[in-house]
């Protein structure tokens, strides 16, 4: 025997709120640990000054350290966006006589690093500039 009608739950109605949010909680959740993860390894950034060396420590699990020499300053400039303006971050841009390979980006408070390493230019002998340039 057959029957006259069959009546189905409705996905949508029994479970389409659970549904809704469980996929709205998959968008917001995967974005947020992978925001949780960025902000992390960036505050694991270290780039530190010293007399005669930079040394750039950075990475959570993987872990890296650089060290650089600092040669002899010849300018040092700042790039900042409008973001960069109202959150006091911007590019440290440093123009040495050699390589800079240190990673200046989105440094916070950028005009503090540009001051030291003006000081830095300050302190240089202009003869070994010379010299520099020379060879």
């Amino acid at each position: 025997m057959r029957p006259n009608y069959v009546a189905k739950k409705s996905v949508a109605g029994e479970c389409g709120g659970r549904i809704f949010l469980c996929s709205l909680f998959c968008c917001l959740i995967v974005p947020i640990i992978i925001m949780i993860c960025l902000i992390v390894k960036e505050k694991k950034f270290r780039l530190e000054f010293y007399d005669t060396r930079v040394v750039m420590r950075r990475g959570v699990f993987n872990t890296e350290e650089q060290q650089s020499l600092l040669t002899t300053i010849v300018g040092v400039r700042i790039n900042q966006t409008m973001g960069g303006q109202i959150f006091n971050y911007g590019d440290v841009i440093v123009d040495m006589v050699g390589r800079w390979d240190v990673d200046t980006h989105a440094i916070k408070e950028p005009n503090g690093l540009k001051k030291y390493l003006e000081s830095l230019m300050n302190k240089q002998n202009p003869q070994k500039l010379q010299q520099f340039i020379a060879n």
